[in-house]
């Protein structure tokens, strides 16, 4: 297929499926959004000069269009729309969906279920409240759990293509499993200390603050994702370190003792307790669990300092701070309160680092009208002398570190680092007018305390310290020790250029981060995480719930942010717990074993596997080695739904051969014998899943061991299914794994997260009303008669006019008028026509197009700027790139337009788009989006696969491309 042909296919597939998805999600859910309909109708439309449409043969083009298009053809009211906007294309996917080799592969994709609900469940929806999987799903019929379902109720066959080599090593592995290591055990004594010629692996996660519970996103963010990872490195047979604690030193840890009336250090030792409690419930498995205030914190920070400042790397400089005379202290950011600098916000209870209202970060003295939130006296300016970490001085050595050292890094990780990189490090200052923190050493800068984020990062280095005093040989051993960090992607400055040049700096043989591992954002239902407002789950809430945490643990680890936000939802929850988990996993381990129970006395049959067992065993095989790689590389996604195939794989071959009727007394001695060949094998893939489970579910992959009666000591990860549990061993009546979550639970917790109703405001004072109107009146005439003068600067102006949008900021919140609404209306034009109807505002949804544009040039030129940064996601031009973000320059752009903000719909196809480029490799070109390896993503993440069609994978029509060249998602 020519370059340009896929080109415009690609072209075709980005107009379509922002749109189609959404809208494919309301009509299987029974409601047609109408809105949507509107804007197919005119992708659609465009559609019909594509060249595709006359194109009979099966090719990528093709491949790529009738799997997005499918849909359309099976619902009335989809068919419909097709026949109005484009009859060509009706003909074109009927004629492709008769030949034979697709009607095939439809069939096996959704056997005799609906086209598009089975497209639109495994499609990749925009996180959108309307038009999501969660209320597709949801508006279905629920499939009754009360009892064991059979696999094709749940079950999509499993096909896997398997060569004659695999084969082979099926079979190997199952008749020489001694080769293998089947059954060696995972052994672990501590303290964990490095060991020549093994592979040593050293996790950390980013140590959380003390001064709140942590939420689930701030769980999957760090130490969760961690745990997974370190518990799969024990299984592989790696010497693992896994090492975590609180952060407690800071602003943040003073500003909360003070709103609880408790010292700093009883804050650190209520909420260190509080986050030990709910990491221990939630089953991860740190080797320790430590605290940065500690005498080998300050020892070893200290240190550090010396080192740096030996070698010329410290520099001195004073800074403008407030500070307040009547509690004889500057005031750190979170110290000082007072009206916001920003035009058009003017909060006045703003931070001093950054505005709760507006939300831009603020630099305290900016603040108008600061005050001292301790005593809120009004505090001056004065100079501070501050030590600063010259980062300028170490920024090469840097830069030859990240040139071989971030290859390894997640792709936000390289992003977010780069952009801190590229225009040149400046010096940072290190510390801070505290009282509460790591003192400083050096003369003359005794009364100050480290910055945290000078300070805690070296948090991993002396919690090791107070786990074994051997722990140089994990921080000064490069050579040896493999060191991977976990966090979530707002961290990633301090650990990927302050942390190491921290150490580059001291001129020492630190071990320096091999693998930093940085997740997106996860959000709470269609917001974030609020403690304040009670909105969303926090870990000690998840305990008092009554959901195990091992379904925590499996729905966190199913969604976890890897290459965009993600987001937690009751009813996405419910649905995985209770398919997923209760109906594939729970069924196949309950199934499987209690045929061995029930049949053969609890003792496990004897096994004689035939050419269709081995062929089992290859596709399992298959899935463990996606599961490997996918845990070696971070993709925990992918290695659970690699376990979730395999226990797939598990129902579909239990339910093929219906081994539960070969056994019975009346069939012959040859049948009996195949069907306790079937349930002996089913029984050693359970075994192979308690192994396989335990990064993710260590409480349901140890009651699986105990139901067979093995060892509470894991199992090592076996390289292929092997027999693990030889012909007679005795096994325990299998119990039920999972617990259904039914509607009323729910509805209970969605209500109970939701977060606090606003209350009821109370009717304006007429006094309080007019006080204000007089000090705007005042104020108005201050800035007047300021800009009248010609002497007054800028600054000045600015300054009285923020507090003038403070005065009617708060005057339009008393009488309940939004103050972004705007004023009055504008008096109506001479000859205007009084008694002429006014034309009507359009909605905020409104496509129609503002009447006027204030500047038509600059209208075009941010127009540039924000297609540009929509198709480059990576920003490689400097100029682009200090305009700033996307976001920002769309704001520009509406404001210099006139344009209202942009609507309900307008914000779903924004989604839908990001959702789209997201899933693109981050650092390709617009051609390279074009590329067919790069077309496979695009593909609906449905497993409705056309490429296993013969003259299409590996053919000509895809220029010979192998199967590994087309990416999996």
């Amino acid at each position: 297929m020519s370059s340009p042909l896929i080109e415009r296919t690609t072209d075709h597939f980005f107009m379509c499926r922002p749109v189609l998805v959404p809208y494919l999600a309301s009509v299987a859910a029974g409601r047609e959004d109408k809105t949507l309909r509107n804007t197919l109708s005119q992708v659609l439309g465009s559609l019909n000069s594509a060249s595709f449409l006359n194109n009979k043969e099966v090719s990528a083009a093709s491949v790529v269009v009738f799997s997005s298009l499918l849909p359309l053809v099976h619902e009335a009211v989809s068919q419909s729309l097709l026949k109005e906007n484009n009859p060509a294309l009706v003909t074109y996917l009927s004629s492709m969906q008769d030949q034979t080799l697709i009607k095939e592969c439809i069939k096996q994709w959704c056997g005799q279920g609906s086209v598009l609900k089975t497209w639109v469940v495994n499609a990749s929806i925009p996180l959108s409240p309307s038009h999501s999987t969660l209320a597709l799903l949801r508006s279905q019929a629920a499939m009754p759990h009360g009892t064991v379902t059979s696999a094709t109720e749940q079950v999509k066959p499993v096909k896997a293509a398997i060569t004659t080599e695999q084969l082979a090593e099926a079979k190997s592995a199952w008749t020489n499993p001694s080769k293998l290591s089947c059954d060696e055990k995972v052994s672990r004594q501590g303290p964990v200390v490095p060991v020549d010629g093994e592979h040593n692996v050293l996790i950390t996660s980013a140590l959380p603050y003390v001064n709140n519970v942590p939420h689930l996103g701030n769980i999957i963010g760090c130490v969760l994702s961690a745990d997974c990872f370190a518990r799969f490195c024990r299984l592989r047979g790696d010497n693992v370190l896994y090492i975590c604690g609180t952060d407690e030193y800071g602003t943040a840890t003073e500003t909360k003792a003070l709103a609880e009336g408790l010292t700093p250090q009883q804050i650190c030792d209520k909420y260190h307790a509080i986050h030990s409690k709910v990491y221990q419930w939630f089953g991860i498995s740190f080797d320790y669990f430590g605290r940065t205030t500690t005498e080998h914190q300050t020892k070893i920070c200290q240190d550090i300092f010396w080192s740096l400042e030996k070698n010329g790397k410290i520099s001195k400089d004073s800074v403008d701070q407030l500070y307040c005379s009547k509690c004889d202290r500057f005031l750190a950011d979170r110290f000082v309160e007072g009206v916001c600098p920003y035009p058009g916000c003017g909060y006045e209870d703003a931070r001093g680092d950054q505005c709760d209202a507006c939300g831009k970060l603020i630099n305290a003295i900016e603040l108008v009208k600061p005050r001292c939130k301790l005593c809120s006296t009004s505090p001056e300016v004065r100079s501070s002398n501050h030590l600063f970490l010259d980062l300028p001085k170490i920024e090469k050595s840097l830069s030859e570190w990240l040139s071989t050292s971030s290859k390894q890094w997640t792709n936000n990780a390289k992003v977010i680092c780069d952009t801190w990189v590229r225009d040149g490090l400046k010096t940072r200052c290190i510390t801070r007018d505290l009282k509460w923190g790591t003192p400083v050493p050096l003369d003359g800068f005794k009364d100050k305390v480290f910055y945290v984020w000078f300070d805690a990062p070296i948090g991993y280095v002396s919690i090791t310290a107070n786990y074994t005093n051997e722990w140089e040989k994990w921080w000064k051993n490069p050579s040896q020790v493999n060191y991977y960090e976990f966090m979530a992607k707002d961290n990633v400055p301090f650990h990927s250029v302050v942390f190491p040049s921290t150490q580059l700096g001291t001129g020492e043989n630190w071990t320096m981060v091999n693998y930093l591992v940085a997740t997106e954002y996860l959000n709470y239902e269609d917001g974030k995480f609020s403690k304040s407002r009670g909105v969303g789950v926090f870990g000690d809430q998840a305990i008092e719930t009554g959901i195990p945490s091992d379904v925590w643990r499996f729905y966190l680890l199913y969604l976890r942010p890897e290459a965009q936000d993600t987001a937690f939802s009751w009813v996405d929850l419910q649905t995985k717990n209770n398919s997923e988990l209760l109906n594939n996993f729970g069924n196949f381990i309950h199934r499987a074993l209690s045929f061995v129970f029930k049949f053969f006395e609890a003792a496990i049959p004897e096994a004689k596997p035939d050419e269709s067992d081995f062929m089992l065993m290859a596709a399992v095989n298959q899935e463990l080695k996606h599961y490997t790689t996918a845990l070696a590389n971070n993709r925990q996604r992918d290695g659970l739904r690699a376990i979730l195939s395999i226990t797939k794989i598990g129902n579909q071959y239990i339910q093929e051969h219906e081994p539960y009727k070969l056994v019975k007394p009346n069939r012959t001695e040859k049948e009996k014998e195949r069907g306790a060949s079937v349930i002996a094998i089913a029984a050693n893939l359970v075994c192979l899943v308690s192994i396989i489970a335990d990064p993710y579910m260590p409480e349901i992959a140890k009651n699986i061991r105990g139901f067979l009666n093995l060892s509470s000591q894991q199992t090592r990860l076996p390289g292929h299914f092997c027999c693990l549990l030889p012909a007679g061993h005795k096994i325990q009546e299998p119990k039920p794994l999972i617990i259904q979550i039914d509607d009323e639970t729910v509805n209970k917790f969605k209500e109970q997260f939701a977060g606090k109703a606003p209350s009821e405001k109370k009717a304006a004072d007429p006094a309080e009303i007019a006080k204000l109107e007089a000090q705007i009146a005042e104020q108005s005439a201050k800035v007047r008669k300021l800009k009248e003068s010609g002497t007054a600067s800028k600054d000045e102006i600015l300054a009285e006019v923020t507090i003038l949008l403070s005065l009617k900021g708060q005057l339009a919140a008393l009488q309940g008028v939004d103050p972004a609404a705007g004023g009055k209306e504008k008096k109506k034009k001479k000859g205007g026509g009084a008694g002429k109807e006014q034309a009507k505002v359009p909605p905020a949804s409104s496509s129609v197009a503002p009447a006027t544009i204030v500047n038509p040039a600059e209208v075009e030129r941010l127009q540039g700027l924000v297609t540009e940064k929509n198709r480059q996601r990576i920003y490689d031009s400097s100029s682009i790139r200090q305009e700033g973000s996307r976001d920002t320059l769309r704001a520009r752009l509406v404001t210099v337009r006139g344009a209202q903000p942009a609507g309900r719909v307008a914000k779903q196809l924004d989604t839908a788009y990001r959702v789209a480029v997201d899933s693109a490799p981050r650092r390709a070109s617009p051609a390279q989006y074009s590329s067919v390896s790069c077309l496979a993503r695009f593909i609906p993440r449905t497993g409705f696969s056309l490429w296993n069609i013969p003259g299409i994978y590996g053919g000509d029509k895809l220029g010979g491309l192998r199967s590994e060249q087309i990416p999996a998602k």
